[in-house]
């Protein structure tokens, strides 16, 4: 495996949130940046499993850069979501009180909150509360209130990033595993060894979230470990919308996220969480009945209208912690400084925009040259949400393809048009059409749209249907045609 092509200047490993938006700022400067993926698409990995809140920035002990840079990300997200094209609202957070105790702690955290610069904290008596929420338990009787919470979509957010990042330049190389980075001493090159390719770069993000130890080991850095923790979110049927703030448990972090049908029918779908377990698998996303339990225990405790039955799927995200400290890891290896080890913990989406330009800041002082890219293009387009046009508009829009007027998912109301064009942008997988869609993520969680999707996944990429999984590997969904299982059958 000869590598005689010109080394990049960055090379990121990791295709999550924070992989596309350092690539996404990087794309600002006249540089070759290349992102790296093990997955068959972008967002499979931590990124995917995370809530969507944008925190406003309550700080966390001993967590001086998270504290910093959560709130300037926060701060970012309006123009951000504007410039993209993704949903963005900045909901609010309710942290309530059951007890005094709750409300002196409470009070704490409001002055902590001030001194870290979260704009416009403040602690609403049981009145105001239930002004805020008519439907929540009478035994909340106070809460603190941080107006800057919002809400994206982590996926969303992941592949506009990238959709803009490749627009100014940058390359993505999918399934494209790290397997070993040497150090050229003689150029000051690091050499990367994936299971496509040799790639000699400058520089080197190591943004590869839950392996990102691995990747640091690789080149003798073992100054941190990573530790998995699993959170379980549980989502109710989106005709369950009585909420307007997010609503949290300052004590045990559970919380119940609302919608916002009049800004983006994406949020049309109410989310449970959050139940914290250690485990030992970096792949362990399994839910559990204790999970379920303690969840629809504290929804239904707040809000006592919110019934198990409600709920329509559940998922579990892994939120990484490190071994060295309780705040972020972002800095140059110590063994090798042209390595950038990037290790997030929670509120990563939050901070994403932020950690780029430290990141970017980083690369400066380790003495990688920034030219402005004057060509750069600061926005992207989404793909057109059919649900959400008014008549007209998608009168209009069929009559310009006519398979807009086609619906694929009844329960999302996703169009044909919809997943034809997500397959254009890199969808290659039940789940790339689904996180960039929403295809199959309704009532029936794909019981009606899947074969359809599957049919046009294998139209579209000229494959067989069934050589089209899930989200890659070996999760195929069709193994044999009916043909065959009934050719099959016959021969026994």
């Amino acid at each position: 495996m000869e590598n005689k092509k010109e080394p990049k200047d960055v090379v990121i490993i990791g295709g999550g949130v924070m992989g596309c938006a350092i690539a996404q700022r990087l794309s600002h400067y006249q540089l070759s940046v290349l992102i790296l993926e093990k997955n068959p698409d972008l967002c499979f990995g931590t990124t995917k499993g995370t809530h969507g809140i944008i925190h406003s920035g309550l700080p966390a002990e001993d967590s001086p850069l998270m504290n910093r840079l959560v709130v300037q990300g926060n701060s970012m997200f309006d123009e951000f979501s504007k410039n993209l094209d993704i949903p963005f609202v900045k909901l609010g957070k309710l942290l309530i009180a059951l007890n005094e105790g709750d409300l002196k702690a409470l009070k704490k955290m409001k002055d902590d909150a001030d001194k870290n610069g979260v704009p416009n904290v403040r602690m609403v008596n049981k009145r105001e509360v239930h002004q805020m929420e008519p439907e929540i338990s009478n035994q909340v009787i106070g809460a603190l209130y941080t107006p800057s919470t919002g809400f994206s979509s982590p996926w969303g957010l992941t592949f506009a990033l990238a959709e803009n990042a490749m627009d100014n330049g940058v390359q993505i190389s999918l399934n494209s595993e790290v397997r070993q980075i040497n150090y050229l001493s003689e150029q000051s090159l690091l050499e990367i060894t994936t299971t496509k390719e040799k790639i000699n770069s400058r520089y080197v993000i190591n943004c590869a979230g839950m392996y990102a130890d691995k990747i640091a080991q690789m080149v003798g850095d073992n100054s941190f470990q990573n530790i998995p923790l699993r959170l379980e979110r549980y989502v109710l049927d989106e005709e369950i919308d009585f909420l307007n703030h997010l609503v949290r448990s300052p004590r045990t972090s559970d919380f119940i996220s609302p919608s916002k049908k009049e800004v983006n029918r994406r949020f049309s779908n109410l989310l449970l969480g959050q139940t914290v377990d250690s485990v030992q698998e970096r792949d362990n996303t399994q839910t559990t009945l204790k999970g379920l339990q303690r969840i629809i225990g504290f929804a239904t405790s707040i809000f006592p209208n919110i019934q198990k039955r409600d709920i329509i799927t559940s998922f579990a995200g892994l939120v990484i912690l490190n071994n060295r400290t309780p705040d972020y890891i972002i800095e140059p290896s110590k063994k090798i400084s042209n390595l950038i080890n990037v290790s997030i913990g929670g509120v990563g989406v939050s901070a994403a925009p932020a950690i780029a330009i430290y990141v970017e800041e980083l690369l400066k002082k380790e003495g990688l040259i920034l030219k402005e890219n004057k060509s750069f293009n600061p926005y992207r387009k989404g793909i057109v949400e059919f649900r959400n046009l008014s008549s007209k508009e998608k009168e209009k829009l069929i009559k310009r393809d006519s398979r807009y007027g086609h619906v694929v998912c009844r329960c999302e109301t996703v169009t044909e048009g919809e997943i034809v064009e997500a397959i254009r942008r890199g969808a290659r997988t039940l789940d790339g059409v689904k996180y960039r869609t929403r295809a199959g993520m309704g009532r029936c969680q794909g019981g009606f749209c899947t074969p359809r999707v599957l049919e046009i996944l294998s139209r579209e990429l000229n494959i067989p249907i069934t050589e089209i999984t899930k989200k890659g590997g070996d999760s195929i969904l069709l193994p044999l045609e009916t043909k065959e299982i009934y050719l099959k059958k016959e021969e026994q």
